[in-house]
C-alpha cells in the first residue's frame, strides 16, 4: 500500500492512534467500529488493518467516495460500509449497530449544544453500541483560538462570518470545558472509566499565515 494513492486524508488523527494502542486495540480483532464523521475513513483505516468491522457515516458525498475507493482498492479492507448521511438522522435510519467502539472525534464542535445532546440519546435509543462499548471523543476547549472569533450565537458558542482564516467560514464552533463535557457524556452515555486529556498545537493559517493556538479535548472511557 502507497500513502500517496489515499484520495484525501492520509493518516489517522494521533490522538486516534494513541487511543487505539493505549486501549491494547491491537491485539484485539473481528470487532465492529463506528465513526460519525469519519471524513474518508482515515481514522477507519488503522482498524481495518487489524480486521475490525469498519463502520463510517459523512454529510459529504467527496468523502464517502473516497473512504470507498480507499478502502477498496488501497486498504483493501474485508468488511466495511460507509453512509453518506446527516450524523443527527443516522441513528433512527440505520438502528441497532451495536458496536464494540463508538467513535465522535472532531464534529461536535460544528454542532449546537442542544444537537450535540440529541445526537447522544439517539445513538443511546437506537444502539449504536454495545453495552460497555469503547468510546472516543474528540473536541474544541474554550482555550482553542476561535473562542470568541465571529459573532456568539450561544453560550461559548461562535459562528464564523468575517473572514476564512481558518477554513471555517459560515460554520458555527461550540467550545467546551472538560468538566462540562464530562457531565453531558455520563448524563446521556454513561460514561466511566474514562480519561481526559488536553492537545495542543500552534498551527500556520490563512493568507496571512497567522498562527493559529488549536486547544482540544479527548475523552475516552466505557459507556452504556
Amino acid at each position: 500500500m502507497y500513502i500517496r494513492d489515499l484520495k484525501g486524508l492520509k493518516f489517522p488523527d494521533l490522538a486516534v492512534i494513541k487511543f487505539f494502542f493505549k486501549q491494547a486495540l491491537h491485539n484485539k480483532s473481528n470487532l465492529k467500529v463506528l465513526e460519525f464523521a469519519c471524513s474518508n475513513g482515515n481514522n477507519l483505516s488503522l482498524f481495518a488493518n487489524y480486521d475490525y468491522e469498519c463502520i463510517g457515516v459523512d454529510l459529504s458525498k467527496e468523502n464517502i467516495d473516497n473512504a470507498n475507493y480507499n478502502f477498496k482498492n488501497i486498504i483493501k479492507a474485508k468488511k466495511y460500509e460507509f453512509f453518506q448521511d446527516d450524523i443527527l438522522n443516522f441513528p433512527s435510519k440505520m438502528p441497532n449497530i451495536n458496536a464494540d467502539i463508538f467513535l465522535i472525534p472532531n464534529v461536535i464542535n460544528y454542532l449546537k449544544r442542544t444537537d450535540f445532546i440529541r445526537l447522544l440519546k439517539l445513538s443511546k435509543e437506537n444502539k449504536m453500541y454495545k453495552n460497555d462499548a469503547l468510546f472516543f471523543l474528540r473536541t474544541r476547549s474554550i482555550k482553542d483560538f476561535r473562542y470568541g472569533y465571529g459573532e456568539q450565537i450561544e453560550h461559548n458558542c461562535f459562528k464564523i462570518n468575517h473572514d476564512n482564516t481558518t477554513g471555517e467560514l459560515g460554520c458555527i464552533n461550540t467550545l467546551y470545558q472538560e468538566y462540562e463535557l464530562i457531565e453531558i457524556l455520563k448524563e446521556n452515555l454513561n460514561l466511566h472509566d474514562f480519561k481526559v486529556l488536553q492537545y495542543e498545537s500552534t498551527n500556520v493559517m490563512g493568507e496571512k499565515e497567522l498562527l493559529v493556538n488549536d486547544s482540544d479535548i479527548i475523552i475516552y472511557g466505557k459507556i452504556s
